[in-house]
């Protein structure tokens, strides 16, 4: 087999151990699938030195999950506090991170009142909109003046 082949042929058998990303647990209350694809990546689940990727990026101006999907705050929420569960967590489902995750720079987190904990930036707490259906929506934005996309 020739070089460009076989650096062909490895590439796509790496890109092949990826296809699964992103999916992950649905909401603990029966909402929308949480994405924990935005957790910060560790090797090896140890401090190794390697960089860590944050929990969301900006694209278009926007904050987004790594996932695609637009994040929200919510004005009444405190500093490092989400006042959103029951029904609002329902239609706005908390940017949780999975067990084991750190924060660091603008990205924090938050403990809720079971137990998780949501990816805060700059100190807000983090949502999702129910009604956005595909990566770049943001169908939330501005929703009872209360809501907001996320911006830099």
């Amino acid at each position: 087999m020739n070089s460009p082949l076989l650096l062909a042929a490895m590439a796509l058998s790496l890109l092949a151990g990826c296809g699964g990303y992103g999916h992950g647990p649905r909401h603990a209350q029966g909402g929308m699938p949480m994405p924990q694809d935005g957790a910060m990546m560790q090797h090896d689940g140890m401090h190794s030195g390697m960089a860590m990727m944050p929990p969301a990026m900006f694209r278009g101006g926007m904050l987004m999950a790594h996932g695609g999907k637009t994040l929200y705050s919510f004005d009444r929420d405190q500093a490092g506090s989400s006042v959103c569960y029951g029904d609002c967590a329902m239609k706005w489902p908390p940017y949780l991170a999975p067990a084991g995750a750190s924060a660091s720079g603008d990205y924090g987190l938050s403990n809720r009142n079971d137990g998780s904990r949501q990816w805060t930036y700059r100190g807000k707490p983090l949502y999702f909109w129910s009604g956005d259906q595909k990566p770049g929506d943001m169908m939330g934005d501005n929703i009872g003046n209360v809501w907001h996309v996320v911006r830099p």
